[in-house]
């Protein structure tokens, strides 16, 4: 997974909140008694809160928050997906068709006014490279930020108009938080595809793809015959190749972003 400079990385989009972009943000986790934190999350740690139980005989529930720079993990399918449902349904109770864009628009202005709809996504903070830690010995710059270290994303420096507005980062994908649509402080930019498709690995890579002899298998099936090619039942995303010598090669089929379509957010919808 290379990492990539900040001319492919990064693009001006003024469209609606997409995966990849990066806010400003606030965070917060559940802690223990002790409120101890990995060295890379306690500049994330602003404030560290007690929240009364419910009920008497439940234990406190401990908070450290604070704000950051954060990146949207939530892939794109996910941003509208409560206000499509809204739009089709009101399309088809009413029998109107995509193609009338008139009344197309009025429905979407009409349930895009509903502020209850896509309220939640989840981010990712950006850290500091340098205090990014594996028991206790500091990670390899240069394979921390040649996005060779599973669990990070590694994110360029973006300076515009000779001010740094994004520094060196990496964004630590075990740190997630779900914040609201509307209650975050602002966007500073969006990624290109090419950055969104690191992201989607990095994500899979992280909670899924575990598979230390992908290589080795790639090589053996390399100049074999595929007699059959089959999508598993139980899992649409993976492909399962069977080859010439009987063995089966599983794919994950790529990630990508929905296509374009007639139903999407109004402009309303972009966070100033």
């Amino acid at each position: 997974m290379p990492a990539l400079a900040a001319d492919r990385f990064y693009i001006v989009d003024d469209g609606p909140p997409a995966q990849g972009d990066i806010l400003f943000a606030s965070v917060a986790r559940v802690i223990g008694d002790d409120r101890w934190s990995p060295p890379r999350w306690r500049v994330l740690d602003e404030n560290v809160a007690e929240l009364s139980p419910s009920e008497a005989d439940l234990p406190a529930i401990r908070v450290a928050g604070g704000r950051s720079l954060v990146m949207v993990t939530t892939h794109d399918c996910g941003h509208d997906k409560e206000f499509n449902a809204v739009v089709d349904r009101l399309l088809e109770e009413r029998g109107i068709r995509e193609e009338d864009s008139e009344e197309l628009f009025a429905v979407m202005a009409e349930v895009e006014a509903d502020p209850t709809l896509d309220r939640e996504f989840q981010v990712s903070p950006l850290l500091d490279p340098t205090t990014v830690e594996v028991a206790g010995r500091s990670v390899d710059q240069s394979l921390l930020l040649g996005g060779r270290v599973i669990g990070y994303l590694p994110v360029p420096p973006l300076v515009v108009a000779g001010v740094e507005v994004i520094p060196q980062a990496v964004v630590d994908l075990s740190y997630r938080v779900t914040v609201d649509r509307i209650g975050y402080v602002s966007r500073l930019t969006s990624v290109s595809e090419e950055a969104r498709q690191l992201l989607r690995y990095a994500l899979a890579r992280l909670d899924v793809l575990r598979t230390p002899t992908l290589e080795a298998a790639l090589s053996e099936a390399v100049g074999q015959e595929i007699k059959s090619a089959r999508i598993d039942k139980r899992n649409p995303l993976i492909v399962k190749l069977t080859l010439a010598d009987g063995s089966v090669l599983e794919l994950l089929q790529k990630p990508s972003s929905p296509p374009a379509g007639p139903v999407s957010r109004s402009r309303r919808s972009i966070p100033s």
